[in-house]
C-alpha cells in the first residue's frame, strides 16, 4: 500500500510539475546569470559566522528567493532533493550558500549541484572528480530542462496516472459495467 501511494503522489507531482516548468524554463533562460564568480567579486559570496555556525547571505543575489523554486528541484533532480527542500529548507539553504561560498558560483548553480548530490552523491562527486582532471563542466543549473522532453515525460505521467487511478478504482470498488466488457 504504501509502494502504491508513493507512485500516485509521484504520479500527481508530474503533471504540476510540467505545468510550472513552462514559467520556471522562461524564467531561467530569459535571466543572464554568471555561473562563475571572478575573484573581485569574493567580496560578494556568502560569508561564514562562526558565532553562530551559520552561512548567511551578502546580497540579494544570494537569497533563497533568488534561486529557482522547490519545482525546479523536482524538474531537475527528481522526488529525492524535492522532498529534502520541503522538509529541511533551512538545512538545504545552508547547504546552497556553502557551496557557493566555497566554490565561488552563484545561487543556480549550487542548488543545481546541492539537487544533483542529494539525487545521486556518488556519481556527483565522480563528476567533480572528472571535472578536476580536465572533463568539461555539467551544467546542474540547467539539466532536464529540455522543453521537448518535459512535454513528452508530462504525457508519459498523465497516461501513468490514468492508469494507476483505473487500478486503483477496479481495487477499491471491484469490477464495473467497462470492466465486464472490455476486460479492464
Amino acid at each position: 500500500m504504501a509502494f502504491f501511494l508513493h507512485v500516485v503522489a509521484g504520479a500527481i507531482l508530474w503533471p504540476i510539475a510540467i505545468v510550472d516548468s513552462v514559467s520556471v524554463f522562461i524564467a531561467t533562460s530569459s535571466l543572464q546569470t554568471k555561473t562563475s564568480l571572478t575573484k573581485q567579486h569574493i567580496s560578494m559570496v556568502p560569508k561564514y559566522d562562526a558565532s553562530t555556525n551559520r552561512w548567511e547571505p551578502t546580497t540579494a543575489e544570494e537569497k533563497a528567493e533568488a534561486g529557482y523554486p522547490p519545482i525546479g528541484s523536482l524538474i531537475r533532480q527528481g522526488p529525492v532533493p524535492f522532498f529534502r527542500r520541503l522538509t529541511d529548507p533551512d538545512g538545504y539553504d545552508q547547504g546552497v550558500l556553502k557551496y557557493m561560498g566555497t566554490e565561488l558560483c552563484d545561487r543556480n548553480e549550487a542548488q543545481g549541484n546541492m539537487d544533483a548530490y542529494m539525487q545521486n552523491p556518488n556519481d556527483w562527486t565522480l563528476q567533480k572528480i572528472e571535472e578536476k582532471n580536465g572533463a568539461p563542466k555539467y551544467d546542474y543549473a540547467n539539466a532536464n530542462m529540455d522543453t521537448t522532453q518535459l512535454v513528452l515525460t508530462g504525457a508519459w505521467a498523465s497516461v501513468l496516472l490514468a492508469v494507476l487511478t483505473r487500478v486503483a478504482y477496479v481495487s477499491v470498488n471491484g469490477c464495473d459495467n467497462f470492466c465486464q466488457k472490455y476486460h479492464w
